[in-house]
């Protein structure tokens, strides 16, 4: 069973926070002693189409905007999704995103906006928090030499200490593709590194500048005008001063020990990774067997042939009638068919004897239907009424039919009655 994490390429103006929380899912895997030739890239914008190897793919990451259609979490077939800290802008799902989102519950969230409008359509959800704050704690030994101010917003700057403002250095987390010598996540790396090596204080107002340097101990000022809903959460690890408390900064803050809801934390991803490995391990390897060398050149047996005839007999601009019998699989492909197809073709009835229901809109009722439209063509779409409709047919001379579900060999009782196929081949 291979593992995956996304590759977020992108061009233009670019935050690298985006890919510290993708470094946090490799530090997770290392973690976890798998093999990084058991890793998987997928390109982000790749994750609806992805068609290798099946994966499974632990999400850690804020999914503001997927693909065209705004299914924002339905990834391929071939990847299952371990939900451990998901945020999203959104409060409005469409069905399908709910019933997708409940197949892989419990849904992890990084902020408790995201859980809660999970939680409004009754989606499992818990409050995970990032995956950044699971980043190991550099040597306690280092004390640090320098200040780093990143992305720290104007209206901060007059309330830093002279001391402090005199040793910082004012840095970004915010690039543009063409400033980057290699990838964004090389420099998200060299980055993390330096504050690891060098930091003895960040003030920031980034969600992944101040989250990656707590969890590596570093002591950390996190400060933004407002409080924004992706900071929900992060309060429980440290404060997050708003304008109208800059005036009250500690500006001589300590490391925050958590080290205890750290391990928590990477040992519930940890096991929930493991039971996705469990449930789908070896179902998935099967089916990669028997997936190998398929075509897509075969025959769906009583509606390949049934198109055939539709097309030998109609043309697509004309106009007819027609009568299902029997409400079954064939008789939703015909109909399916038919209503893409032939714009012109008519549904006038549904006949099935047995069951008493409501099909393409209409009632199901009896046999007579066909004498009570004697123009429409029926379509016999259960082998159950092959005799029965035959008979049928030859006793009221009714010539319009075809039998979907004769599969070329006839049994004694069926020998004496001809289907209306032409050139059919069965």
């Amino acid at each position: 069973m291979k593992y995956a994490n996304i590759v977020f390429n992108r061009s233009g103006r670019l935050t690298i926070g985006d890919d510290i929380q993708l470094i946090a899912i490799e530090n997770l895997y290392m973690e976890m002693g798998i093999d990084i030739s058991d890793i998987v890239r997928i390109p982000f914008h790749e994750l609806a189409d992805y068609d290798g190897e099946y994966v499974i793919l632990p999400v850690s990451f804020p999914f503001y905007g997927y693909h065209t259609d705004l299914k924002i979490t339905q990834f391929s077939p071939k990847i299952i999704p371990v939900f451990l800290a998901l945020s999203l802008l959104t409060d409005r799902f469409s069905q399908d995103e709910i019933d997708y989102l409940k197949r892989f519950e419990p849904i992890g969230c990084r902020d408790a906006y995201t859980m809660t409008n999970l939680r409004k359509h009754h989606i499992m959800a818990y409050l995970n928090g990032c995956m950044t704050a699971t980043l190991p704690q550099r040597d306690k030994h280092i004390e640090g030499d320098k200040i780093y101010c990143i992305d720290i917003q104007e209206e901060l700057k007059a309330y830093i200490p002279p001391e402090i403002k005199q040793q910082a250095v004012f840095t970004s987390h915010t690039f543009y593709q063409e400033e980057l010598s290699g990838s964004p996540q090389e420099k998200a790396l060299e980055l993390l590194e330096e504050y690891k090596q060098h930091a003895k204080l960040v003030i920031t107002s980034r969600l992944h500048g101040a989250l990656p340097c707590i969890a590596m101990g570093i002591p950390v000022i996190f400060a933004k005008d407002k409080l924004s809903f992706r900071f929900l959460g992060v309060n429980r690890l440290t404060h997050v001063y708003t304008k109208n408390e800059f005036s009250k900064i500690d500006w001589n803050p300590v490391s925050v020990e958590y080290d205890s809801l750290k391990k928590k934390m990477l040992k519930t991803s940890m096991r929930r990774i493991m039971e996705a490995t469990d449930k789908y391990k070896d179902i998935l390897e099967l089916s990669t067997f028997f997936e190998e060398n398929q075509t897509d050149d075969f025959y769906i047996e009583f509606f390949t042939n049934t198109v055939e005839f539709i097309k030998n007999t109609f043309h697509k601009e004309q106009s007819f009638s027609y009568i299902l019998w029997g409400v079954t699989q064939t008789a939703s492909l015909v109909y399916n068919y038919m209503t893409k197809y032939y714009k012109f073709a008519d549904l006038v009835g549904v006949i099935d004897q047995k069951k008493e229901l409501q099909f393409a809109g209409k009632m199901t009722g009896k046999k007579n239907i066909i004498l009570e439209n004697k123009d429409a063509w029926c379509f016999v779409c259960t082998g159950a009424a092959i005799k029965e409709s035959y008979e049928y047919f030859h006793e009221f001379g009714h010539s319009r039919y075809y039998q979907c579900c004769e599969d070329g060999t006839k049994h004694a009782v069926e020998k004496g009655y001809k289907n209306t196929y032409q050139n059919v081949s069965l």
